[in-house]
Formats: structure tokens, sequence, C-alpha cells
């Protein structure tokens, strides 16, 4: 037998404080003077479980301890002795406190009413305890269920390095009720022994933190996820002797009803352990039987399970080792109704209510490309699908018996790119693993569509910890269909990993997200049919000044011609100039100089103003016609050709018949001798055609160099005003220099 097993005193688990007994059911001492305060305040130093089993029919631990009233009195005789008499008087009817119901709905079930008994303090000692409600109210980080049932998949997948190949969820019918639906997660890993099983079941425990690729840290995610998804969790595992250790099986019972409804003042875990000998299962009893038989029978009173016998079954799903999750009492939504939706689809759970969207649903059977992003809020299959970036290749996870597909978004993806984000070390970020994420995002193929999808999926350590996360919200439909994935190892994710922590290096991937989908969406937009979007300015170009001479009024002023721009562009740059000449005027009348930000001259402010107002629409315009163009001159070609192909055919029929015939047949040779004349002047046509569209192209490429030649003359301008306020700048910093210089030559002076 494993000598840690034996030797050690293992008590019933009091999480969060400390408790001498392994009794679930103390039983309250006759005497005391306030019952509802224990024993211990009564008699100082004397342990929890130290009483009497000779009388069981006072173990009602729904009712508080009570007096007996008195039936007998002392009478002193004639003789001066004393005697007990019997009173002529019927004792009083005890009732007992009627036992408080816990809610059936979650975010009710911490609400304790005024009016039930107050839990009863067992002890005087100074030890803190966690109250039951912490369990609710701990389980309250968890707002959205699927997150919930997420946490004990992580459990199972972290299982496959002790042999793990599956995680399968389902339902049952609850056995004490014959009615009720109980949830089930179980898995064949390595299950846990006596010690890891109360470690478990006890809060702020992990022997995961800062293990790799293992996402759980807090040693809160059991806790959270069974007593959000429902009041009542019992637990089974088995694991293999190691060591030379026999094999060992626990139940344990995680139930906010018991301690709720037996108004217990610490959060206590029953539990019952099993130790393999001589090919049968023995009790492992760490302090007395009496304590092993109560904790059994807390679990069969308040279990979906009647009896020993009932609980050992459970066992057989697991074979040699593993784990099993009962989860009972489910939580209920307003209308009374389950949360948690088992009938709409046979293999998957869903979820009612708000995350429920039944347009959504519609769209996804219409954009199956789109389909995890429209129903994975209230579809356990859907989300678990893409809940891991890898899944090892032989593990599985089984819904109500169908096997979950494992996808990738990628698959969903048109016109991929890939980014490297790699920021600058922070002060803040004190670990030292490299800040590195590559960035894959692109349109999803039912994007042409124009539905309103967009987000990132970012994962962190392999698990999906913000799906579809949208960072751009922008007004009309900008950013719709880009979607993207990434794997941010570098940044903290919540306790519910259902978010990160909100710090500055989150925030600054969040920027460089937006960024990145800002700049992919104006370039490509267009490509899924929407209208192009217009390249925003940067700061400097919209903000700098300058001075520029005047444009010269008889270019501005003359018709059209080929070298001509259009008028609306010609506007722009006569508005821009005169702002500038107006700027640098009010600038020297107040006498006030202003040295702008000097930066890389390759594109320049007036360069850009001019072809982001006029030369867009004319290069569009010109695009277009060119092209419209070269499709005319090609089908003129090719109709050219095969009017030559006819005329020659034509001109070898009217030899052949000249020379079979002579001159017997003139009709026949003057009809083709037409078909042929009539030939000729269609080629003619054509080849006039051809000749108008190339004098057309020709003009429109003469149009474009004047424009061209237009933006060369102002961007040469530009230089020589840039140059000579460069100039100026320098000139103004040397006399700033000299006047400092003498500011400090006076300044000495004056001190001496």
């Amino acid at each position: 037998m494993d000598s840690s097993l034996t030797n050690s005193k293992k008590p019933t688990l009091v999480i969060g404080g400390m408790t001498d007994s392994g009794s679930t059911n103390p039983k309250p001492q006759s005497g005391s003077p306030d019952p509802t305060l224990g024993d211990a305040f009564s008699n100082p130093g004397l342990k929890r479980d130290s009483r009497s089993y000779e009388n069981d029919d006072d173990d009602d631990t729904n009712s508080l301890s009570t007096k007996k009233p008195r039936t007998t009195m002392i009478e002193t005789t004639s003789q001066g002795c004393q005697k007990i008499v019997p009173l002529d008087v019927k004792p009083l009817t005890i009732v007992p406190p009627e036992t408080p119901k816990l809610s059936r709905q979650f975010w009710k079930a911490g609400e304790d009413d005024e009016s039930v008994p107050i839990p009863r303090y067992c002890s005087n000692d100074a030890a803190v305890r966690v109250h039951p409600q912490f369990l609710h109210a701990n389980a309250t980080s968890h707002k959205w269920a699927l997150g919930a049932l997420a946490e004990l998949l992580d459990n199972s997948l972290d299982e496959v390095n002790n042999g793990a190949t599956y995680v399968h969820v389902n339902t049952a019918t609850n056995e004490r009720d014959g009615k009720s639906n109980i949830l089930i997660v179980e898995d064949n890993g390595g299950g846990m022994n006596p010690s890891t099983f109360r470690e478990c079941l006890s809060l702020g425990y992990s022997r995961k933190r800062n293990m790799a690729n293992r996402v759980g840290q807090y040693g809160n995610g059991f806790k959270t996820s069974t007593m959000r998804l429902g009041a009542d969790a019992i637990v089974f595992s088995r694991c293999r002797g190691t060591n030379g250790n026999n094999p060992t099986q626990s139940i344990g019972m995680l139930s906010y009803t018991f301690l709720y409804e037996t108004r217990k003042c610490e959060a206590i875990v029953p539990t019952v352990d099993y130790e393999l000998v001589n090919n049968e299962w023995k009790e492992i009893v760490y302090n007395s039987r009496d304590d092993w038989s109560d904790n059994l029978e807390t679990i069969m009173k308040w279990s979906p399970y009647l009896s020993e016998q009932d609980l050992l079954d459970q066992f057989d799903h697991l074979e040699e080792q593993g784990t099993r999750i009962v989860i009972y009492n489910l939580w209920e939504d307003d209308e009374g109704k389950l949360e948690l939706d088992f009938d709409t689809d046979p293999h998957d759970i869903q979820l009612r209510g708000v995350n429920r969207d039944e347009k959504n649903i519609e769209m996804a059977k219409a954009n199956p490309n789109s389909r995890h992003f429209l129903t994975y809020r209230h579809s356990l299959r859907s989300y678990a699908s893409i809940l891991y970036l890898e899944r090892p290749s032989n593990f599985r996870i089984i819904l109500r018996g169908k096997d979950v597909q494992h996808h990738s978004i990628l698959d969903d993806m048109m016109m991929m790119e890939e980014k490297t984000y790699k920021p600058m070390r922070s002060p803040e970020w004190s670990s030292d693993q490299e800040m590195f994420a590559t960035i894959k995002l692109g349109f999803v193929k039912d994007a042409r569509h124009h539905i309103d999808i967009q987000g990132f999926n970012v994962y962190h350590k392999n698990r999906l910890i913000k799906p579809f996360w949208r960072v751009w919200t922008a007004a009309g439909s900008d950013g719709r269909g880009v979607i993207g994935i990434l794997e941010a190892n570098f940044i903290q994710p919540a306790h519910n990993k259902q978010g990160f922590e909100r710090t500055a290096v989150l925030a600054k991937l969040e920027g460089r997200l937006i960024h990145h989908q800002k700049q992919y969406w104006s370039s490509r937009c267009q490509e899924i049919g929407y209208a192009p979007r217009r390249k925003q300015k940067s700061y400097y170009e919209s903000n700098v000044t300058e001075t520029t001479r005047p444009l010269n009024n008889t270019n501005l002023n003359r018709g059209p011609s080929p070298t001509a721009a259009p008028g609306p562009c010609r506007q722009n740059v006569e508005s821009f100039v005169r702002n500038q000449n107006t700027q640098v005027n009010t600038q020297q009348a107040s006498g006030v100089k202003i040295q702008p930000e000097i930066r890389s001259t390759n594109k320049t402010p007036l360069g850009r103003s001019f072809q982001e107002t006029g030369s867009v629409n004319l290069e569009a315009e010109l695009q277009k016609v060119k092209q419209k163009s070269a499709e005319v001159v090609s089908q003129l070609q090719r109709e050219k050709a095969q009017l030559q192909l006819q005329l020659e055919e034509s001109k070898a029929k009217i030899q052949n018949l000249e020379k079979a015939q002579g001159q017997k047949e003139p009709k026949v040779s003057k009809a083709m001798i037409q078909d042929l004349v009539k030939a000729q002047r269609q080629n003619e046509l054509l080849e006039l055609q051809l000749k108008e569209s190339k004098d057309k192209i020709q003009n429109l490429e003469n149009r474009q160099e004047g424009v061209n030649k237009i933006f060369q003359e102002e961007r040469a301008r530009r230089d020589v005003t840039e140059n000579a306020l460069r100039k100026r700048l320098r000139e103004a910093s040397d006399v700033i220099d000299g006047l400092k210089k003498q500011v400090e030559t006076f300044k000495g002076k004056h001190m001496l």
C-alpha cells in the first residue's frame, strides 16, 4: 500500500480552511449554551467530531441544536429527602426551521434570504475559511457558459502526455429523479491519486504553473467551470499505480446545494478513496471508519447516485485510468428552461438566450465559410472545432457520440497576406520570452456577399483566447470581410481564458492589428466589390505649410489642349497655392518663426494633394478608356484577319472557276465579284475604325503626358520653395544661436 496514503491523515477536504475531522455531519453536543455557535465555545479545545455515535436518531444535518423540554422536577419529602417526580405537562413541540432552497438560476443563486438561519460556525480558532457562497461568486467570472465548458476540455487535452486519447462530452438522465439532465465530461488520461485529487478540488493550487504549452496556471478552472454550468458536481478519478504503489480511485463531491441548504459555514468537499489490493478495491481510511462512512453517506444523499454500488459502477466507464466529471442540477434561465439546450441538435450542446441569433444561423447555411463566425457563440461543436490552433493527431473530442472535426480558419480565407509583429521590448515586459507573432490575414471566402464578418482569432499557447476579436470599428462597411489569425504567447490571458489582461503590451498589439486591417482593406477592398478607398494623408502632409509662387495665369486660363490638366485639378492647385501664400504672409506679418518638422521629400505635399484630387479620377478614366480601346482594337484586328481570309478564299474560288469553266457562267462570276467588292469595302471600313481608335489612344496618351509634365513642374517649384524655406530656417537658427550667446554674455557681465 502507498505509504503516503496509510501514514498521512487526510481529512475531508475543506477549501480554504482547516478541520480536524473527516466527518461532514458534525453532531452538536447537548447542554451547549448557544447551539448556533457549536461545541468549541462551551468546551474550548474540543475537536468538532468528539461525539458519540450510540444514538443515530438525532443525526439531522438540516436542524439546529435545541434543548429538550423539562418533564420532571425535584420534590422534597416530609422526612427531608429529595425525590424526582414527573411533571403533569406535555412537552413543547419543537418545529425545526424550514430548510432554505437554492435558486436554480445561476445569477440568483448567490443571493441569500435574510429570513433563513445563518450558517453555524464550528470553532473559535483563527483560521480564515472560504464561505460556500465564494464558489458561486468565483464562478461568475464565466459570463459565457461555453467558455466554462472549454476549461474542462483544456484539462483533458493536458492529459495527452499521460496517455489521453479522447474527451467525451455527453448528457444523461439523473438517476435520483429520473427526469432532469446531467452533463458528463470524461477522458482516459492519467487520472489522479488521492493527493492530486484533493489538489484539484482545492482553490488556487496548480501544478501547471509555468509549464510549457499549458494555459492553466491559476488552479481555478475546474471549480469555476463546474459551478458555472451547474450547482453541483461529482468527480470520479482512477489512477494507475506508479513507483510500486497500488492503483487508486477517488470520489469527491463539490456541491453548492449541499453547502447552501445545510447552512455550512465553510466550503467542504466530502471525498472517499479506494485502493486495489489483491484485485479487490478496499477503502482507504485516514482518521476513522466513521468519518469515511459519513463522507460516503453525504455523497449518496446529495448526488444523483443512490448507493455505493451505483457510485462504483461509474468507474466502469474509465477502464484502467481516467477522470469522469458529472455536473447536475444544471442552471436554468428566467423562463425555467435549462441554459444548455440538448434538444435542438442531438449531436451538439447549444445555448439559449442572447447568445443564439436565428438570423446568424440562417446566414451560416447560405455562407458555409463564415459558419464558425456566425455560430460559435451558441454552438459547442462550432466553438470546439476552432478552440485549438493545432490538435494532437491521436486526440479526439467527442460531443454526444460524434467526433468534433478540427477546423482552421485559414481554410476560410482568400487573398491571404502574412505580417510579422515584433515590437520593441518595453519596461513592463519582464519575461525573457521573445515578443514575436506571425499575423495571417485575408478576406473570408464569403466576403463578396458583403456580410459583416471581421475579426482576429488570437491564440495563446495553442488555446483560443479571443475569438474573432473585432479591433477596428469603422463607420459604414469599412473592414468587412477581413479575418486573421495569430498566436500571442507573450500576452497574459485572463482567469476565465476569454480575454487578455489589459496591459500596454496588449494595447500595442491591438494598435498594430488595426493598422494592418486598415491597410489591407484600403488596398484590396475593390477586389471583392467595394468602391476603391482613397489613400489618406499623413499627418505631416496634411499640416505642413510652405510658400510657392503663383502659377502662370496664361497657362491656367488657356483653353483645352492635349497637355492641359482637367479643370478641377487646376482649381485645386490654385486653391492650394492661395492658401499657402496666405499662411506664409500671415507668419511674416506677425513675426513668428515656425520650424516645421523636416522629413523625407520623396513624396511632396503638393504633389500628393494634386494627385489625390485630380489625377486619381483622371488616371482611372484613362486606364478604363485604354483598356476598352485595346479590346476594340483586338476585336477589329480579329475581324480584319477573318475578312482577309474570306477574301483570299473568294479569289481562289474565282480563279478555279475561270480556269474550269472559262466564260460559260458569267452570272456566277459577277456575283462572286460583287461579294469580293463588298468584302473589300468592309475591310476598308474596319481599317478606318482601327485608325480612329489608334488616334484616340494617342490623344489620351498625350493628355497623360501633359498632366505628368504639370506634375513635374509643380514638384520642381516645390523643391525650390523647400530649399528657400530650409535656407531661411538655417538663417533663423543662426540668429537664435547668436542671440543666445549675447544673452549668456549679458548674464555673465551682470553677475560680475
